[in-house]
């Protein structure tokens, strides 16, 4: 009895050791989920909670201030704050810092407008829409917050200058009092940005650095299975992020402005470098598919120990040890080179029918792959491994801003639709005496201005039309149920607190973020309270009508004169290519980084980058590398002539004619006068003539890269060639 009582306590006790061990492990499991969990609404819901806060926090202090202050339009305040606020202190700071720029310029040119012109509404009309004009083309030719400082400019005139037209003799008090408005918004938005959980735009810029930099890694070491088109196009949008947001971060901390260079010539190293990748691997591709398979596995067999190295166990490097190991290999790699390319060509001398100078041609690019990845790999270090250095080492990088390259076609367009919507809501208001026509005005010229960079503006004033018409809703019941019962400021805030949240919750994401601008512009624009709360049935009306025949006039002349979407306007952008390429051929002073800048930001602004799926948007990449290609050639081309004579300078200036008049008519016969010359030169320079006036290095120089211009127009489907010989070419390319 007694063995069976203890044989009952001892399976009593294992049975509660068990399920205590059990309890202890499910406590640890529920914790690390907890903790997770938590870890992961800190990372992802947090930020917004933040974000929301603080942009509550800042319009609640700009309306007291407004309200202390005794202003006229509080709402101005707050719907100053509603366009600044932003996620990033330095884009609340960068965007105020423009905003005060540009409707400071607004106001001093609406006082001088209506000195001029107070008494007469025609020329004050035409000036003011050729100021609009400028305005929006202003936005065009900049990037970034240059722009917003633009469209400030020009639909501060509406704000400013067409009340000061009805009381001409209160101009300043108009321009002061408005001033004074939006200086309170800027001056709350950017004090709780930066006071109150500030996000920092230098950790967006590392993480942009280091995303970059392993896709490239990740390209370069496993190769791009689904093409190369949709790499690109990612590779593009990264570099014109990181540039908005190096310019963006100068008013923020002291890395960003210490670093702001170091971030300037990490962009241009990754062009060149993401470049000459794609152009070596569309010269393999081309290889391939002419039934050069020999020559193509000797140029991927030389590639290979570069591709090794880049990846460890198939991930990127990322501590500064792996970086400083994968710097030193590729400069390894680069000094060995010419023996691992000598066992190459030894390798290819046994078999038949090889073309060396392929293969030598493709040497060239490799070299000069590894020795644009050196440098590259060079300038992030210096940004990664020690990003908070007081002070950059000054080898100095002398690169320049990124360079433009404007098509005045399209901005001539926006600055006429800009005008002509100023001046057709303005004919209305002076027919009709409209009594809300100043605010139609003001919303018709902030949607042509604000919209004219959209890569689809017509698809943008939709959302944001969406956004205005919940606006319209939301002041609505606002006005009606909720202001009649705010007697004191604390009410008032409780009042606007929803549009506030909702305003925000919407432009904090990317989807909505139009709306959102919508809905909050015309909240503030139309909120029934200035010094005093009320309600105008009368004036809500008028008011919400005038929002949408600006909406109905901005929409029409937006589809009338939408260049993107007009069916000329891929063929445009082709023939700009080609008008690159001739440029490079004729201007000696054209660099290799500004000719590949133009080309890069003629594709960015065409908008096509936003669709990388899309039939316009492979064809575009499709031109881009090759412009690319040929454009690097001729700039290469141009540099081996600094010191030869005379003969030989002749015979590339010959070839640099043939090269750009068949560009400027790609036709069947100039591309085989080209072709021609092309293999006649060639075989002037591996003949053995040349002796007396070129070294054997530049010959070598010479032959590929004449070589390589030679494969590239051969490439190209002229445009004379019939219709279904122009597809059975497509189709084989």
């Amino acid at each position: 009895m007694r063995n069976i009582l203890r044989q009952s306590t001892n399976l009593l006790v294992h049975r509660l050791a068990a399920a205590m061990t059990v309890v202890r492990q499910g406590l640890r499991l529920f914790a690390n989920c907890v903790q997770q969990a938590g870890a992961d609404w800190y990372r992802q819901d947090f930020p917004l909670i933040g974000y929301l806060f603080k942009y509550l926090l800042a319009a609640f202090l700009a309306l007291w201030l407004a309200l202390k202050m005794e202003m006229d339009q509080p709402a101005t305040a707050l719907l100053t704050v509603v366009i600044v606020m932003h996620f990033r202190s330095g884009m609340v700071i960068t965007k105020s810092y423009y905003r005060l720029i540009g409707t400071v310029i607004g106001i001093l040119f609406s006082m001088l407008l209506v000195a001029w012109f107070a008494q007469d509404r025609f020329p004050f009309f035409m000036v003011a829409a050729l100021w609009i004009g400028l305005c929006t083309a202003g936005s065009l030719v900049t990037r970034n917050f240059q722009s917003y400082g633009f469209v400030l400019a020009g639909y501060t005139l509406c704000i400013v200058g067409l009340p000061a037209t009805l009381t001409p003799w209160h101009t300043f008090q108009i321009a002061s009092t408005r001033l004074s408005e939006i200086g309170v918004g800027l001056l709350s938005a950017t004090l709780v940005s930066e006071l109150i959980l500030p996000q920092r735009l230098w950790e967006n810029i590392q993480a942009v650095v280091r995303g970059k930099f392993r896709d490239f890694s990740v390209l370069l070491g496993t190769g791009a299975p689904a093409g190369l088109n949709q790499p690109f196009l990612k590779f593009m949008q990264d570099i014109y992020q990181l540039e908005s947001f190096r310019a963006s971060a100068q008013f923020e901390t002291d890395d960003a402005r210490v670093h702001s260079t170091t971030i300037n010539q990490l962009n241009v190293r990754f062009m060149a470098v993401s470049t000459t990748y794609i152009v070596f691997q569309r010269l393999v591709k081309r290889l391939q598919a002419g039934g050069r398979q020999p020559e193509a596995d000797a140029l991927l067999a030389l590639m290979q120990p570069l591709t090794e190295t880049i990846l460890i166990d198939g991930h990127p490097v990322e501590d500064a040890k792996a970086l400083a190991s994968l710097q030193q290999t590729v400069i390894v790699f680069r000094q060995g080179f010419d023996g691992l390319f000598n066992q190459q060509l030894l390798a290819l001398a046994s078999l038949p029918d090889i073309n060396l100078l392929e293969v030598e041609t493709g040497a060239e690019l490799l070299q000069r792959l590894a020795t644009e990845l050196a440098a590259y790999l060079e300038t992030y270090v210096l940004l990664t491994a020690n990003p908070r250095a007081r002070q950059v080492d000054t080898r100095e990088f002398m690169a320049g801003q990124l360079h433009m390259h404007i098509d005045w076609l399209p901005v001539f367009i926006a600055a006429t639709r800009g005008a002509l919507t100023l001046l057709i809501l303005a004919a209305i208001w002076m027919t009709i005496d409209w009594p809300s026509g100043i605010l139609a005005m003001t919303l018709g010229v902030i949607t042509s201005t604000l919209f004219a960079a959209s890569p689809s503006p017509t698809a943008t004033l939709r959302q944001f039309a969406l956004g205005v018409i919940l606006g319209i809703a939301l002041v609505y019941v606002s006005n009606v149920f909720w202001l009649t019962a705010a007697h004191d400021y604390v009410m008032l805030c409780i009042v606007i607190a929803p549009a506030i949240l909702l305003t925000a919750w919407l432009g904090a994401r990317p989807a909505t973020a139009v709306v959102g601008a919508g809905m909050g512009i015309t909240y503030f624009l139309m909120v029934g309270f200035n010094q005093a709360l009320g309600d105008n049935p009368v004036k809500y009306f008028n008011d919400s009508i005038a929002l949408m025949i600006a909406l109905a006039v901005s929409g029409i002349m937006f589809s009338l004169t939408d260049y993107a979407a007009s069916p000329w306007a891929s063929t445009r952008v082709f023939n700009q290519l080609r008008q690159l390429v001739i440029d490079a051929c004729r201007y000696a002073d054209m660099t290799a980084t500004e000719f590949e800048m133009r080309a890069r930001d003629l594709i960015q602004r065409s908008g096509n980058v936003h669709r990388p799926e899309s039939a316009d948007s492979v064809r575009l990449v499709e031109a881009l590398c090759a412009t690319l290609e040929i454009g690097h050639a001729v700039i290469a081309l141009r540099d081996v002539t600094g010191g030869l004579s005379a003969q030989p300078q002749r015979l590339l200036q010959h070839t640099l004619v043939l090269v750009a008049h068949y560009y400027k008519q790609p036709r069947q016969k100039n591309q085989q006068q080209a072709l021609q010359w092309l293999d006649h030169f060639l075989a002037w320079l591996q003949g053995g003539e040349y002796a007396e006036v070129l070294t054997p290095m530049q010959v070598q120089k010479l032959t590929t890269q004449l070589h390589f211009i030679r494969l590239v127009i051969a490439a190209e489907i002229p445009a004379k060639l019939p219709q279904a010989l122009r597809m059975e070419v497509a189709h084989a390319a």
